[in-house]
């Protein structure tokens, strides 16, 4: 017997790996200071739970309809209206198992094997293995230190090919912080139009934006609703990382491919998650906003620290929970700088080399932690680095 060929084009994710053998090592107890991780580390408010609670007690423990029950699908499109500028229908949402299963969905229905798809690097991976999953091509698309990783136009022209299907936006980025210009989303978008393409816009750090920031919807420029795929969910800026539930919006055209997908693997989405995700959009949102302010607080925090470590190069992130400093100066490709943190300040990070092609002199800081624990991790980290510049 032989396992499908495909699977020797994925790997187990890089990160997961990590966090895997973090958990071993907590096992024969090792204290180690997450760092590696993008989930927030407060619960998911109160209101938000009680809400699922209440569905449970009410027997909302059913199917619901493939694309989500509707009211949710309702209170997602007065979402996507009233902060995005984005009009749908009910009938052109699917709610889902969080947004991987957005991505994964979204490739498998519009994707042809031997596609490319123009993904931008350094990226959460799985972008590159659902796209390989479905039998398309990922063409990594540097997103340069230089340029405080902001992607530039003519990266992506010049790698347009006739096979070009696809061109997929994460903003703000996953694993850089970085936030996408207006001005450069709107080039996209011309060149999206120009060239037929399609466009998986990953919002899901929409909300957790710094230092007046704003975050602009590509699928809300003229002409971009009909090819342009938006998935969003609730595991960050609700901490619900564990609900599993997140949605994908898109012309109908696209949705009744998509759903297809959908029914095939997961079916629907867990019904009374579903009800808390109602209560998460329409009730109060200050735990939300407290959130992103100490999120704040933690970026200036661990910013303030690496920028002053010797060897380190840094730039502030603009969005999302996560830093990524330059650590070339070390000699150490990113893994045995990952490896030598873990064993030498008991701190777990994320070498580049796992989120990209264009990633290998840098690491990825998750600052969704404590601030004692990111304090104590930075004091840590300086210490061990200076070990490293003394040898």
């Amino acid at each position: 017997m032989k396992i499908s060929n495909r699977m020797d084009l994925i790997p187990f994710s890089g990160i997961r790996k990590i966090f895997e053998e973090v958990t071993r090592r907590e096992g024969a107890g090792e204290k180690i200071i997450h760092l590696e991780i993008g989930r927030p580390d407060f619960d998911t408010p109160a209101h938000i739970k009680e809400a699922a609670k209440k569905a449970l007690d009410e027997g909302k423990v059913h199917y619901s309809s493939n694309y989500g029950i509707p009211e949710l699908r309702q209170a997602i499109a007065e979402k996507l209206k009233q902060e995005n500028d984005l009009s749908f229908d009910p009938a052109e949402i699917i709610v889902n198992c969080g947004t991987t299963e957005s991505i994964s969905m979204t490739m498998m229905a519009l994707l042809s094997p031997g596609d490319e798809v123009l993904v931008p690097d350094p990226c959460w991976v799985t972008y590159f293995y659902a796209a390989r999953m479905a039998g398309a091509i990922p063409i990594s698309v540097p997103q340069r230190e230089e340029n405080n990783f902001n992607p530039r136009i003519e990266d992506y022209r010049s790698r347009i090919t006739p096979r070009t299907r696809m061109i997929i936006i994460n903003t703000p980025n996953n694993p850089t912080g970085a936030v996408c210009q207006v001005s450069v989303l709107e080039e996209l978008a011309k060149l999206a139009r120009e060239k037929d393409l399609f466009v998986l816009s990953d919002e899901i750090y929409e909300r957790i934006i710094y230092d007046g920031e704003r975050h602009k919807s590509i699928g809300s420029f003229p002409g971009m609703k009909k090819r342009t795929i938006t998935v969003n969910g609730f595991s960050k800026i609700y901490s619900m990382t564990g609900w599993r539930i997140g949605y994908a919006a898109a012309d109908k055209e696209l949705i009744s491919a998509m759903i297809r997908i959908h029914q095939y693997t997961t079916s629907c989405a867990t019904t009374f998650a579903q009800w808390g995700g109602v209560t998460a959009l329409r009730g109060p949102q200050g735990e939300a906003e407290r959130m992103v302010r100490e999120f704040d607080r933690r970026r200036n925090l661990v910013y303030e620290a690496l920028k002053e470590m010797p060897g380190i190069h840094v730039i502030k992130p603009k969005g999302a929970f996560y830093i990524f400093p330059n650590i070339k100066n070390f000699g150490k490709t990113s893994e045995e700088m990952a490896q030598y943190l873990l064993e030498e300040a008991q701190i777990a990070v994320v070498p580049g080399t796992t989120l990209g092609e264009c990633s290998s002199d840098f690491i990825r800081i998750s600052y969704a932690n404590s601030y004692e624990n990111l304090k104590m991790a930075m004091e840590k980290m300086r210490a061990a680095l200076e070990k490293l510049i003394h040898r």
